[in-house]
């Protein structure tokens, strides 16, 4: 299971679980959380917009919600022109809360991404730092410093290619 949420470091966490999932014979899912307070009140899609049917809307409050959802679709899109078989899940709620619920009922193994670009630092990180002491589910974090060696052990890369 992958957790990205449309920032520049998702579509390398996206990679980065497409590989791992690849490797380890493991199903592919990708979950976004969007914070409930930036719902209008719709209900939230629980499906995957990747599967056969109409793409749910969802109406959205700002504006920077609604590119980031765009991106996620993106993501998804490429995942799936490169060969995944991979699942959406589109929910809403307190991120962290929502990504370990999930991943302890779907994954077994969660791969998500933090911006900074080394330890977690006061002030930052908070989903990824209540991820990590909430999952029982191992966490493989993603950071834009990634050792490429590592990404090359998987048969991935920095640039974006999903192998």
């Amino acid at each position: 299971m992958a957790a990205i949420d449309g920032s520049p470091i998702s579509r390398l966490v996206a990679q980065t679980a497409f590989r791992f999932s690849k490797n380890l014979r493991l199903p592919l899912v990708i979950i976004y959380v969007s914070a409930g307070h930036l719902l209008s009140g719709a209900p939230q899609p629980s499906t995957s917009p990747v599967e056969p049917g109409p793409t749910p809307l969802i109406p959205l409050k700002d504006r920077a919600v609604h590119e980031d959802t765009r991106e996620v679709l993106q993501i998804v899109e490429e995942l799936l022109s490169h060969g995944a078989r991979v699942k959406l899940l589109t929910l809403s709620g307190d991120p962290a809360s929502v990504i370990v619920e999930q991943a302890e009922k779907l994954a077994a193994l969660l791969v998500i991404g933090y911006r900074g670009g080394g330890m977690i630092e006061p002030g930052t990180g908070r989903v990824l730092k209540k991820v990590l002491e909430k999952s029982s589910v191992p966490v493989v974090v993603v950071t834009k410093n990634v050792d490429e060696a590592v990404l090359s052990s998987l048969g991935a890369d920095k640039d974006g290619d999903y192998g």
